[in-house]
């Protein structure tokens, strides 16, 4: 409640008024008691008309400034639903009507935010539907079309086909899953204390095998005394998620260069590969769902990223890209 400068709202100055001008024609009416004869009684039921006249005035005028607060709260109101959301400057007075007036108006607007925010949702979750009905669509024709290929003369090539697809598949699934986490914030924000080190060498295990088929070499610049605070299971899906796209890219025999150090805004992770630089017109994208970039592999599915972003904001961090000099570096960035 707004205050003057003697610690009084202006409902109680006008309260205080009315009372005063009250009390006051009750002491004039007394003292003309006093001294009024009989003679006088006309005198005596002129002030008190006088008294009744002055009093109808105030509340006449209290009412009809009371009206005018509650015609411009519900105008407010009306306003709103039709999806107007601007605050008129002269509502903000002093009073209880001013503060009415206020919390409708951040109430409108908190409406509003949840409003835009419901309707984001709805598309996102059309769109995801549309999306891994897609993606879902390529591994269950091939697997259907390697079943009815199936004979006995290819069989073993085909099994070999249909367990690669079936893999594909349940890889696929598991990503999507952990995607509709990353959009629903259910992500787990259990956090414990993990050395860098063995969060990234544990991340980096999985994908020895791509890294040895291109031949790559791994520069190691990671501290031994190094901790993370976070959810070790889903941050290292996240550090696979760039080492995988990190090592996709490079040029077979080239360096992936893995790099941690602590900061005053907290640890910071930074995996380089020495590829071609990220297109400028994926950059903007590249952390986007269902995305795939110029030098994108046709079996990308386009959500490793994504999911990455996701997984580095749940962490109370932010996940980046940048064209260096070096090459294409994804840094991480806790902040403690």
């Amino acid at each position: 409640m707004q205050k003057n400068n003697w610690g009084w709202a202006p409902e109680t100055r006008t309260a205080w008024r009315l009372g005063g001008g009250l009390l006051l024609l009750f002491g004039l009416s007394e003292a003309v008691l006093w001294w009024v004869t009989d003679a006088n009684v006309w005198l005596l039921a002129g002030l008190f008309g006088l008294a009744a006249l002055l009093t109808a005035g105030l509340v006449r005028r209290w009412s009809r400034q009371t009206l005018a607060g509650l015609i411009q709260a519900n105008d407010q109101l009306a306003a709103a639903r039709q999806g107007h959301t601007d605050y008129t400057i002269t509502l903000n007075d002093e009073g209880l009507f001013s503060q009415l007036n206020n919390q409708l108006y951040h109430y409108v607007r908190e409406t509003a935010a949840l409003r835009s925010d419901l309707q984001r949702d709805r598309d996102q979750l059309t769109q995801a539907i549309t999306d891994i009905a897609h993606q879902l669509r390529t591994p269950i024709a091939a697997i259907g079309n390697l079943s009815e290929l199936l004979t006995a003369a290819n069989a073993a090539t085909t099994q070999a086909a249909l367990i690669r697809q079936n893999d594909r598949l349940a890889q696929l699934v598991a990503q999507l899953i952990l995607l509709a986490r990353v959009d629903t914030h259910t992500l787990s924000q259990q956090k414990e204390a993990v050395t860098a080190d063995a969060l990234l060498k544990a991340s980096l295990n999985p994908l020895l095998p791509l890294i040895s088929d291109k031949q790559l070499q791994v520069a190691w610049h990671v501290p031994a005394g190094l901790t993370l605070k976070v959810n070790p299971a889903l941050f290292r899906e996240a550090v696979i998620n760039v080492l995988k796209n990190a090592s996709e890219h490079a040029p077979a025999g080239s360096t992936l260069t893995v790099t941690a150090a602590a900061t005053p805004m907290g640890p910071t992770i930074a995996i380089t590969n020495q590829g071609p630089a990220i297109a400028p017109q994926d950059l903007p994208h590249l952390f986007e769902r269902f995305y795939r970039g110029v030098h994108s592999d046709p079996n990308n599915i386009g959500i490793g990223l994504a999911i990455a972003a996701g997984i580095a904001q749940a962490s109370d961090g932010h996940l980046a890209a940048a064209n260096t000099a070096a090459g294409v570096t994804f840094t991480f960035s806790l902040y403690t």
